[in-house]
């Protein structure tokens, strides 16, 4: 019965997106979010790249680059059997990512930004319908984002697929949404389990994070993918000089984060040449990153800190905040010790690239909503670290003993994962 009602939900949910989008489109010029994220919605139109398929085999849904990084395996295996794939996503941060893969696969791709505020039952002036675009009888989530208009795809009798899928932050709407999906890949062995309790018999369960052997394709290859870099090979040469316990990188860095940094023995060691510093910021924009050069420099001097980026190369400083994206996966493997941002915000970033780039791991108190921490702890429980005080920063850098890290357990996992993953990928696909 309370299934029943959900789907009703859904139907209600679905129904008042039209009063809802001509609101916003009133309010649009008033409202600077309703306008750029209007005006990023209306690319959808006359777009070639969003022009719908006939018939599609497969449809992915993701929210943002994370999302994409997981699916991604399915998505180029899919594509390498010639089928037909429709994306639809929700960041603008994603979109490079996505297009890229129409630039590749012209034939074989469609990609849609979600109509958020220009949803509609149907599809007409601005107004835009997820229900006449996806043509796929399979529809592939990934993690939580789970809005109503998709997951009433249930009622055309589609075929749903579940990547990455976690009890974090449990609700009733989450557990109903849960319920109606043929398949799951769990995020770790102890998901599979609380699945399997929840689903029974009437889905199959799987665990494996898809994107292990992505990173660990990436960690073997970072020295090719870095060669491409050219105002960074000096700067690459220095880190190479440098020994493991003298170097630490701040990956995915916020300002709440520098916090950490806030160490007296540290900023001594950091003056005096016994510490480098690399920060790799979350967001690349001029103010985030003059905001993250104003506190280094409040911290270490004005003459110690230098923003690297493509067209500005490494002079000498022990401060560096890097300007350029895409690489950061690439970077832990110069580095043993690794913080990773996000935790003083609203949840920490990636965990499982500097784990399996064999790095020492450290973050931030926000780790609820983080399965790669819940699967990196299950591994290797000693070697991640969660500040309840920013001052224990440095203290657990020093008092850590590199040596001692557990890089074969790490080694054995990831070639599990990709024997297992290969195994799921060819089992659902079939």
């Amino acid at each position: 019965m309370s299934q029943l009602f959900f789907v009703i939900l859904l139907i209600l949910l679905s129904i008042i997106r039209i009063p809802l989008s001509f609101i916003v489109i009133i309010l649009r010029p008033l409202v600077p979010f309703f306008k750029d994220r209007l005006n990023f919605e209306r690319k959808n139109l006359g777009n070639e790249s969003s022009l719908p398929f006939e018939s599609a085999h497969y449809c992915f849904e993701v929210s943002s680059e994370g999302e994409l990084e997981q699916v991604r395996p399915l998505i180029e295996k899919v594509l390498s059997n010639h089928k037909k794939i429709e994306i639809i996503y929700s960041s603008p941060s994603v979109e490079n990512k996505v297009n890229n893969f129409y630039k590749q696969y012209p034939e074989q791709v469609r990609v849609l930004r979600m109509p958020l505020l220009s949803g509609s039952i149907i599809s007409f002036l601005y107004f835009q319908s997820v229900w006449s675009w996806v043509s796929a009888p399979v529809i592939v989530f990934c993690r939580y984002d789970f809005f109503p208009e998709l997951l009433l795809f249930k009622l055309f009798r589609k075929r749903f697929i579940l990547v990455s899928g976690a009890f974090k932050k449990t609700s009733w709407y989450k557990i109903s949404s849960f319920k109606l999906f043929d398949v799951v890949i769990a995020a770790t062995d102890t998901e599979k389990k609380n699945f399997e309790n929840l689903l029974g018999d009437k889905a199959t369960v799987y665990s494996c994070d898809f994107r292990i052997p992505r990173i660990t394709e990436r960690f073997i290859k970072s020295e090719e993918t870095l060669a491409t870099k050219t105002s960074l090979q000096n700067y690459l040469q220095k880190l190479k000089s440098i020994p493991a316990k003298e170097k630490i990188i701040l990956g995915s860095a916020w300002k709440s984060d520098l916090a950490i940094l806030n160490s007296a023995k540290l900023i001594d060691d950091v003056k005096a040449g016994r510490m480098h510093l690399l920060l790799a910021p979350h967001k690349l924009d001029e103010q985030s990153i003059a905001s993250l050069k104003d506190e280094c420099e409040r911290l270490f001097g004005s003459s110690l800190v230098e923003v690297v980026s493509d067209s500005t190369p490494y002079q000498k400083s022990p401060v560096v905040i890097l300007k350029m994206s895409g690489i950061l996966c690439e970077l832990y493997s110069f580095f043993s010790m690794t913080y990773v941002g996000g935790g003083y915000e609203r949840s920490i970033h990636s965990v499982l690239e500097p784990f399996f780039s064999n790095n020492l791991v450290i973050t931030g108190p926000l780790i609820s909503r983080s399965t790669e921490y819940d699967l990196a702890h299950e591994i290797a429980p000693d070697e991640i670290h969660v500040l309840n005080n920013p001052e224990s920063f440095y203290t657990i850098i020093e008092s850590s003993d590199l040596l001692k890290l557990k890089l074969k357990d790490r080694e054995e996992f990831r070639a599990r994962s990709q024997v297992e993953m290969n195994l799921i990928i060819s089992e659902i696909l079939s």
